[in-house]
């Protein structure tokens, strides 16, 4: 997983660049989420990677499913992919462009799991401590994990905050069998 993140780096780096030079930034994230959830598929993957393929057939696949002509800059970018045989990072580049795009935007991702369902209330109270310690703005997904048992698992990015039941069970059961 890492050394996809590492290759896929770069493109989407160049990708948000130009999109934001462009004033395009909302275009290209639309047209990368596409593009990776297609990547994803694995009936689509599997006719993409047949041999017989060349480069520029795989990027006139790809044309048709943007649905309209897709923008000559998005069609260099898929060729630069096909030409290196860097399609299948698709949904690698969707994500750390995103990223990208979010810390542009002064906004962080993060996605709540808690053993059970946070009334609104307790959602809004994470969100603003969690705008504090992250100085920025958060988009907030909660998601139900029951095998938690109780308490949360908040990622943002990179970081973990795991303060749940689960994981201080299994941390003394470390120490117990130490």
């Amino acid at each position: 997983m890492a050394e996809l993140l590492t290759l896929a780096r770069p493109y989407a780096k160049a990708a948000f660049a130009y999109a934001t030079e462009q004033n395009a930034t909302d275009d290209w994230s639309n047209a990368l989420q596409v593009l990776s959830a297609a990547v994803q598929d694995e009936a689509f993957s599997a006719y993409l990677n047949r041999p017989e393929l060349t480069p520029v057939e795989q990027v006139g696949v790809f044309a048709k499913i943007l649905g309209e002509q897709p923008s000559a800059a998005v069609s260099n970018f898929l060729t630069l992919l096909a030409d290196n045989g860097r399609l299948a990072l698709l949904p690698e580049i969707e994500a750390e462009y995103e990223q990208l795009k979010s810390q542009n935007n002064n906004t962080v991702d993060v996605i709540i799991e808690s053993a059970f369902p946070l009334d609104s209330v307790q959602e809004q109270k994470l969100a603003h401590a969690l705008e504090k310690r992250f100085n920025s703005s958060v988009k907030v997904t909660v998601e139900v994990n029951p095998a938690l048992i109780a308490g949360v698992v908040i990622r943002a990015g990179d970081q973990v905050i795991d303060d749940s039941a689960l994981s201080k069970l299994e941390k003394m059961r470390t120490r117990l069998l130490a």
